[in-house]
């Protein structure tokens, strides 16, 4: 059955004027307006107040997204058991929203009314990738109140689903192939690119190209470096070093970093030698803030001539290129950060992939339109048609839904410190400077104190939380 038909036998243009008096606010609007609020306070000691403004999203179908923005805020403001909370509400969502079937009588209507409106009534799904960093942030979490043991189980969470992420990544690629072989058995496909590129019409591809440079900067969509190198300190601070040393050679592989392969050597050498005389001071920065979603149109043909279109589009200039850090002691600068994962690339190319089939449903919600609209026309004459029209204007926008609090980038530094009382401070060469942050290294300890910050609003805040016995004031 054709989608016209299904419009017409199932009287869908009847639903659409009873139910959108009542439909939700993203019908109508983006939610660029709410996660520049987010945004705003991130850092910036206003986050005290917003967590509040968020309670009554909690119950909506978009719970799972406003639930991961407070989550976010809260570990950033440093309110750790908070941010614990929110998470574990947001993964009991994610569970239902993981194992509930594919299709469900809740998700078809929702998909019915999104052929009528746009993507936004649909509850939404998060990312595999936002998935992924939800369960590495709540890891930091646990790590900032001495729960080693936690941290590993959700390290262990994120690193089986980046396997999974794979799997079906090359599960869907491997249908692509075989559909563009069976199409043109000629033609070979040099890599998945080149297939999308194939697919995509050419005012799509031209519409993205923008975003090639940006999305070439990482390697895929379903590994994370960053998930690879935290874990990896968390199995050595564990005493777990088969782990780590595993953990460790993925994330080189994936961002191949000097440190990074020293880090190896280290680990590989710990049962010939361990270094008691210094204490490792490891330091995660969070940097900026993911691109946000910008509407993007383009016309396109359907059945009853040229229509534009809308869908999601990231503007290259709002990304943020990594800026490496200065990490000083007592007033000398003893290295740079290195970038260890790009999210901000990762979220681009995430966007690309999936932009084909965007495109695809938004043609077909076109023509499901103007059904509806010829529809309204014949029962009601013009005043019915042209409401029809001013309804699918009204309605006929990008999903610009995403995790907006997530970092642009995360970046590491490493430092071997002898037991001793030390002035830290992080800046950029812009002039931009953290407080600093005193740190106390006991004597025999081994285990690396943990330093986590944020350079996020033009403002570099620092936190830390240590490890058997080193303590930070």
């Amino acid at each position: 059955m054709t989608l016209i038909k299904y419009v017409q036998r199932t009287g869908l243009f009847s639903i659409l004027l009873c139910v959108i008096p009542f439909a939700d606010a993203s019908t109508f609007k983006t939610y660029t307006e709410e996660s520049n609020q987010f945004r705003g306070v991130m850092n910036l000691d206003s986050a005290n107040t917003l967590p509040t403004k968020l309670k009554d999203k909690e119950t909506g179908k978009d719970a799972v997204l406003y639930i991961l923005e407070k989550a976010r805020i809260y570990q950033v403001d440093q309110k750790y058991q908070e941010s614990i909370d929110a998470y574990k509400k947001a993964f009991e969502l994610l569970d239902k929203q993981n194992n509930r079937a594919v299709v469900s009588v809740s998700r078809v209507g929702f998909k019915a009314l999104s052929m009528l409106s746009n993507d936004s009534v649909v509850p939404y799904l998060v990312a595999p990738y936002e998935q992924v960093l939800a369960h590495i942030s709540q890891a930091k979490n646990y790590i900032f109140l001495n729960d080693l043991q936690s941290a590993g189980v959700e390290m262990r969470i994120a690193q089986q689903l980046q396997r999974e992420i794979e799997i079906n990544h090359e599960k869907e690629l491997a249908k692509k192939v075989e559909k563009a072989k069976a199409k043109n058995p000629q033609k070979q496909v040099a890599d998945e690119e080149d297939f999308e590129n194939a697919e995509a019409p050419t005012q799509l591809n031209d519409a993205l190209s923008g975003l090639d440079q940006i999305a070439g900067k990482i390697k895929n969509t379903y590994q994370n470096s960053y998930a690879f190198y935290m874990a990896a300190n968390v199995w050595e601070a564990m005493g777990e070093y088969n782990d780590a040393l595993v953990d460790y050679k993925k994330a080189y592989e994936l961002q191949p970093d000097q440190q990074i392969s020293q880090d190896v050597k280290r680990v590989d050498n710990v049962g010939l030698q361990q270094n008691t005389a210094t204490t490792p001071v490891v330091i995660f920065i969070e940097q900026g803030l993911v691109p946000q979603k910008i509407e993007q149109k383009i016309t396109v043909p359907v059945p009853n001539g040229l229509s534009s279109i809308s869908f999601a589009m990231y503007d290259p200039l709002t990304y943020q290129i990594p800026k490496p850090i200065q990490v000083s002691i007592d007033g000398r600068v003893l290295q740079h950060s290195y970038v260890m994962s790009d999210i901000g690339a990762l979220a681009v190319k995430q966007l690309k992939e999936q932009t084909l089939s965007t495109v695809s449903t938004q043609v077909a919600r076109i023509v499901a339109k103007y059904a509806v609209q010829q529809q309204l026309g014949q029962q009601l004459g013009t005043l019915g048609q042209l409401a029809g029209n001013l309804m699918n204007i009204a309605t006929e926008h990008a999903d610009l839904r995403s995790w907006s609090t997530l970092p642009s980038n995360t970046q590491v530094a490493r430092l071997n410190l002898k037991p001793g009382t030390y002035q830290l401070k992080l800046s950029q060469t812009t002039g931009l400077e953290s407080d600093i942050l005193p740190i106390t290294v006991p004597a025999g300890v081994t285990q690396p104190i943990f330093v986590y910050a944020y350079d996020i609003n033009n403002k570099i805040s620092l936190t830390s939380n240590s490890v058997a016995g080193a303590t930070v004031k």
